[in-house]
């Protein structure tokens, strides 16, 4: 799987090219492709390669309702299908993926299939408000969206700043926000590895955020990183309990 994020930094601007989405990809035929095969493309990796997973908060997931802004920690490329795998049915018909343009959608047949299969779509590094154009008219229209406000994988595992976009899509769009924390899934496909291992993982869903209308795009980005931080936080705490 390809690395899947959005950033607003300027990083990697010679490789930019304008993508357009599929719009296809929300079409009833796509929508369904993407049901029937989810034990394939999504549940089958997981329990492949995410042994054992636990997933803690589930309890969190039985009120979302769409739209809803998912945000998550960044550290392996298989963040997006344990995220995925999580997700009552009646969300994942209908979430979409962003996906970085350079790194997703630089073969057209491949980003044709990552659209096909996980209802990705391309947002350009460094294109600010204007990228985020398409996720707001998702949101507009009833979609989710999965997004890792890093903007690209943890090398160590820490948690990295969180950028903006994502904040002005949950202030502008009046969407609840859900954090997620994923613990050990950077084992599993270590950066300048080609080969996956299975390896424990831990996912960890927080409650809902709201933000009242008027709320600071800084604050909510603030919120944002806040909530997966305590999430990862508790993990490490928990951790530190067992080995005492």
């Amino acid at each position: 799987m390809k690395d899947i994020s959005v950033t607003q930094g300027g990083q990697h601007a010679s490789a930019q090219r304008e993508v357009k989405p599929h719009k296809w990809a929300l079409n009833l035929w796509a929508r369904v492709f993407r049901r029937l095969a989810r034990r394939w493309t999504v549940h089958s990796h997981v329990r492949k390669y995410c042994r054992p997973f636990t997933v803690e908060g589930r309890e969190n997931l039985a009120s979302i309702k769409n739209p809803v802004l998912i945000v998550a920690n960044h550290t392996s490329h298989f963040d997006t299908v344990i995220v995925l795998s999580l997700l009552p049915a009646s969300i994942y018909d209908r979430t979409a993926v962003v996906a970085a343009a350079d790194r997703m959608y630089r073969e057209r047949i491949k980003g044709m299939w990552h659209s096909l299969r996980y209802n990705a779509f391309p947002i350009t590094r460094g294109g600010g408000r204007e990228a985020l154009a398409y996720s707001q008219w998702l949101l507009h229209n009833g979609w989710s969206l999965l997004i890792f406000p890093e903007g690209k994988r943890s090398r160590t595992g820490e948690l990295l700043p969180f950028h903006g976009g994502p904040a002005i899509l949950a202030t502008q769009q009046n969407v609840p926000v859900l954090p997620i924390y994923i613990e050990g899934a950077g084992r599993i496909l270590p950066p300048g590895t080609n080969r996956s291992h299975p390896a424990p993982v831990v996912a960890r869903v927080g409650s809902l955020l709201t933000f009242p209308e008027g709320t600071a795009i800084s604050d909510a980005k603030h919120a944002m990183e806040e909530a997966v931080r305590a999430l990862a936080c508790t993990a490490t705490d928990q951790k530190q309990a067992a080995a005492s």
